[in-house]
């Protein structure tokens, strides 16, 4: 190990995937004939994410509830598929992952829901490398929350100074300062390598 750095953690969405809900929306728009707006709040509107993301209810309920809400004729599976096509890869991170994951251990630190994670394990190549994966739904806490920071912490049994955290937001990021975890905000691939290099991780 080339550094004090043991763990490199990444958040799924806006890191490893960009996440755009126009594309699925409008999709929902026109099997409603509703207008995007309301079709928006109803499948991605902030309050309902917090509910399955945060394992508080079920993304099928979820699902069920929003299905009935629009009126339309899909199935849990249909919507779901829809609901993902809001997840692109962003394949110029993979080969970097790839390249950390030789060297240190990575992990997953994401506010998601099961479906975007089933749907991302299918096209992230490292996915089954993750160690741990703590996905929000499941550890029943999302960031910037002190229990999902310790769920890593506790999961991956590493000191908190052992740990790079990687998010896109600040307030995520912030978060993770707070709990004595390393930290580096997403902004691109080119000013997370400076980091990654100022710590002798590659």
């Amino acid at each position: 190990m080339n550094s004090s750095i043991e763990l490199v953690a990444f958040d799924l969405g806006n890191v490893l995937c960009t996440v755009d809900e126009v594309t699925p929306t409008r999709e929902l728009a026109e099997l409603s004939g509703l207008a995007p707006e309301y079709v928006h709040e109803i499948a991605f509107g902030s309050s309902a994410k917090l509910q399955f993301e945060s394992g508080k209810t079920t993304f099928v309920e979820h699902a069920r509830r929003t299905i009935t809400s629009l009126g339309i004729g899909l199935s849990i599976f249909e919507f779901a598929s829809i609901y993902d096509s809001a997840l692109t890869p962003s394949f110029d991170m993979f080969e970097l992952v790839s390249r950390i994951a030789e060297s240190h251990r990575i992990a997953l630190v994401s506010n998601t829901s099961e479906p975007h994670w089933e749907y991302a394990k299918q096209f992230l190549p490292f996915s089954d490398l993750f160690d741990p994966a703590i996905v929000s739904y499941a550890v029943g806490s999302m960031k910037p929350e002190a229990a999902f920071y310790k769920a890593l912490l506790d999961q991956s049994g590493l000191a908190a100074n052992k740990i790079l955290f990687i998010d896109d937001l600040e307030v995520n990021i912030e978060g993770a300062s707070a709990a004595g975890i390393i930290a580096h905000q997403f902004t691109s691939r080119a000013a997370l390598e400076t980091t990654l290099a100022s710590l002798r991780v590659i």
